[in-house]
């Protein structure tokens, strides 16, 4: 086994103004970085584009996956948005409610966000949140792409995790001082059942973790951790079906991508990786470690298992052979974690990175990702944010419309400053006659609320190249993208 410790080099408040200068140089220093050595090529648009060092460099040195990193950002109440590409906090979607009210010593407080959970087309996430220690929490569905509330609904006392069954039709809270999970149907948006869990129901297996691909598994499992169990959900019926002892407090409990074992992260006097075999429900291995451990995610593949234990310790393990390939030292609490869609980076949700900040932000120590080579163990870069972070889910950028994306030229040539003006611009000059003055349709179909039926991509397909009595090529391409990022909005 190979063992990697390391020490960070001291960072602080001198490198991230050395980064700022970067960012803002003078165009001629600009100019000069985009001479040098050509140092990576990636895709954007459909087209090879040579990446200049500055960008590798202000990517922490290596490109993360092309998608959207959603993260919970704890005590924050916020959802974090980061480019995962380029390793950068975008924007944050608040929770709604104030600031994170800890009057009582209870984890998951009041107003702290956790869950963060996608429907395999992703158009729809959901998080949950507590606003009164004497009333239910909510379960809050969201539009990923206009960061708006679409709806909430009560469940129990203590909303923590969140997961869908493998068709979406269900969505589960696990509710840590309810004792239950609570079962909402998406469709009617409303809850339909509780089902009895246990004391201190924490975390529910996600039936997804990239690309839209339900894992193959008739059951959702729940740590429940102070009870020492695992609890297993039949998603088809809504039952119960069965408790597993695990000896111990629990947290993460995983399925792996193939969905035939589930691995539950021990700790207490165990400190062991715990297996079971999906199909019998029975333990069938465990793994010993050191330390209590904390959460295991698994590459695209399902060979390696990335295990988090204390002592910020990172280990990536050989799931067939149970190997500790490599041992990797993160900041306070690397706890919750996950693995990009392309299997090459590990991110580490780090309960505390104050040793290099020496500040706070919103009254709390800095907390942040950290991003690992999954092939060698090492550091790539870290993403410092306001707020704890839990779950994580990677979106590619096409769900979002990577495809249509508009450049501020873009925005900007129709001498508007803002896509809803550009498109209602168009609209009126190019579709009213046919589509309505208010998009209630006429010659041509209601656009009122085509944004719910279609996706980005598609509108700009259906406007570039037409359909039925459309003839193609009545607008610019560019044109077609500012109306299909406008109508995208109608729904």
């Amino acid at each position: 086994m190979m063992s990697v410790n390391r020490k960070f080099l001291k960072m602080g408040i001198a490198t991230v103004s050395a980064s700022l200068l970067l960012l803002a140089g003078c165009s001629q220093a600009e100019s000069n970085a985009a001479e040098k050595t050509k140092k990576a090529t990636t895709e954007v648009h459909g087209e090879e584009h040579e990446a200049s060092d500055l960008e590798l460099r202000l990517a922490g040195g290596k490109f993360g996956s092309e998608s959207l990193a959603f993260v919970g950002g704890g005590s924050s109440n916020k959802l974090w948005v980061i480019d995962a590409k380029y390793h950068k906090l975008v924007t944050t979607i608040d929770a709604g409610g104030p600031k994170l009210e800890r009057t009582e010593q209870k984890y998951p407080n009041l107003h702290d966000t956790h869950a963060v959970t996608f429907t395999k087309d992703f158009k729809m996430m959901f998080t949950v949140d507590w606003f009164n220690y004497d009333e239910p929490s909510y379960a809050i569905a969201l539009d990923p792409a206009t960061f708006e509330e679409l709806w909430r609904v009560p469940v129990g006392k203590g909303g923590h995790h969140s997961a869908l069954s493998p068709d979406d039709k269900y969505l589960y809270v696990a509710n840590q001082y309810g004792d239950t999970v609570s079962v909402i149907d998406v469709q009617a948006k409303k809850k339909i059942k509780e089902l009895p869990t246990g004391k201190g129901t924490d975390y529910i297996s996600p039936s997804m973790y990239w690309d839209g691909k339900a894992i193959d598994s008739p059951y959702l499992f729940v740590s429940v951790d102070q009870e020492d169990k695992v609890t297993v959900i039949d998603w088809k019926k809504n039952e119960v079906v069965k408790d597993i002892p695990v000896g111990a407090s629990l947290h993460g409990v995983n399925l792996t991508p193939d969905g035939k074992y589930v691995w539950v992260a021990v700790g207490g006097e165990v400190k062991k990786a715990i297996i079971i075999d999906v199909a019998t429900l029975e333990i069938k291995d465990s793994i010993e470690f050191e330390q209590a451990l904390i959460h295991i995610s698994f590459s695209p593949d399902g060979k390696f298992a990335y295990v988090t234990t204390g002592g910020n310790n990172i280990f990536k393990v050989d799931t067939t052979t149970y190997e500790k390939i490599w041992n990797s030292t993160g900041t306070t609490i690397p706890a919750h974690t996950g693995v990009s869609p392309d299997g090459k980076e590990l991110w580490t949700l780090n309960h505390g990175m104050d040793k290099r900040y020496s500040y706070q932000l919103g009254g709390e120590v800095v907390s942040g990702v950290q991003v690992w080579d999954t092939e060698n163990g090492e550091l790539i870069t870290e993403i410092p944010a306001e707020g704890v972070p839990h779950e994580i889910q990677f979106v590619p950028y096409s769900a979002f419309g990577g495809d249509v994306a508009l450049t501020s030229e873009e925005v900007h040539s129709k001498g508007t400053h803002s896509v809803a003006e550009a498109g209602e611009k168009l609209y009126k000059q190019s579709c009213i006659t046919c589509h309505g003055s208010n998009l209630e349709g006429g010659n041509g179909p209601a656009l009122n609320a085509i944004g719910g039926k279609k996706t980005k991509t598609e509108i700009f397909e259906t406007i570039k190249n037409g359909k039925g009595m459309m003839p193609s090529g009545l607008i610019s391409d560019t044109d077609a993208k500012i109306l299909a990022n406008w109508l995208s909005e109608k729904k």
